[in-house]
């Protein structure tokens, strides 16, 4: 995994990290204070049905309790339930029955698939009190809260990934593009600058490599100023100007000795650089495919050019990669950078960039020019 990769992966844990972090700070105090709320309430209720009950049974003879406590059943208030008897005798219950638990504490039971919050109390003359409140759709209402926090920080984390993942795309992709394409210009400078100092050459075979060099210097300079301003539709890198075809075809083929071409087709309107990046870029390709030494056609007919190469062709699954001009990056295809490259150029001179291959026949790639 590259640095940037990495530094990527952390970024985005470290977000997802924040985002949860400040999801439980806020969730917590509304979880604590809805149980809080609802045992002062169960209390408060519980406590007021005490003093009834004690206020009613205070005038009553106890023999006749049982039959005024069985009044209590009809007793509602939102899902509370309780139990009353003396002893080992349970005057009434409603249902469900809170259980039985110790005197004078608040506890959370489950009973029949619901989670009651229960009270236990000693009345007067040893009569006691056992309250249930029903906490079911609280703690239902509070799982789906959690639930929704859950998938907004989820969702948030997924569209500052994302939003991070494009900014930083746009940032490496011109730096990607750049040392992409500055390999065949230093390839050629290297080479004649190695000539230079290696060979004995004639004053005019000096005078040619070093004006190789500074071609391809200048060429470098003004595509990697292009490259990096590219991804900006803000500033105009297209310089479209009145090109001669069989002059960019003798200077690709300083760059690729094996090329051949085939020019039937005298001028057209291009930026120079652009257009030397694209078809450097594909006629590379056609020679990395090729058995070396094999030749590379480039073909121009009016509104055409074809680099033609007899390689090892492509699969259905990389011919349809190739012709896609949205895809991204993929290691898995020869072509590399270079591809996604080329349909953005091509694009930008009105112009569509299509591949036709068979397995084992060889490629060409086809520029189309929609305009002239």
């Amino acid at each position: 995994m590259k640095l940037r990769q990495k530094s990527y992966l952390l970024t985005v844990l470290l977000v997802a990290a924040v985002l949860y972090a400040s999801m439980l700070c806020l969730l917590l105090p509304n979880i604590r204070m809805t149980i809080r709320s609802a045992e002062a309430r169960a209390l408060g209720e519980e406590k007021a049905l005490a003093l009834a009950i004690d206020g009613l049974f205070e005038k009553t003879p106890v023999r006749q309790r049982p039959v005024y406590a069985r009044g209590f059943a009809v007793y509602d208030s939102g899902g509370a339930t309780f139990a009353l008897g003396s002893g080992d005798e349970t005057w009434v219950a409603t249902e469900p029955v809170p259980p039985v638990i110790e005197t004078g504490r608040m506890q959370w039971v489950s009973q029949n698939g619901r989670t009651v919050l229960t009270i236990a109390d000693r009345l007067s003359d040893g009569v006691w009190l056992h309250y249930g409140l029903d906490m079911t759709d609280v703690l239902h209402r509070l799982f789906w809260q959690t639930i929704g926090a859950v998938f907004l920080c989820t969702a948030l984390a997924v569209g500052i990934s994302a939003a991070l993942y494009l900014l930083e795309d746009r940032i490496n992709r011109p730096v990607e593009r750049l040392a992409h394409e500055l390999r065949t210009p230093l390839t050629v400078i290297r080479g004649y600058a190695e000539l230079l100092e290696r060979a004995k050459l004639t004053p005019e075979q000096q005078h040619q490599a070093a004006s190789y060099i500074v071609t391809e210097s200048e060429r470098l300079g003004e595509i990697s100023q292009k490259l990096l301003t590219l991804a900006d539709t803000r500033k105009n890198v297209f310089r479209p100007e009145r090109l001669s075809l069989p002059e960019l075809a003798a200077h690709l083929q300083k760059t690729y000795p094996t090329l051949e071409t085939e020019i039937g087709w005298d001028t057209l309107t291009a930026d120079r650089a652009l257009l030397l990046s694209l078809l450097g870029n594909l006629i590379g390709n056609a020679v990395k495919a090729s058995a070396p030494g094999s030749p590379v056609l480039m073909k121009a007919t009016p509104g055409v050019i074809e680099i033609i190469d007899e390689g090892g062709g492509m699969t259905e699954e990389q011919l349809r990669y190739v012709n896609d001009p949205s895809h991204a990056k993929n290691p898995g295809v020869r072509s590399g950078l270079g591809v996604p490259l080329c349909h953005e150029i091509a694009i930008m001179h009105r112009a569509t960039l299509t591949y036709s291959s068979k397995a084992g026949e060889g490629t060409t790639a086809t520029v189309s020019f929609t305009t002239l």
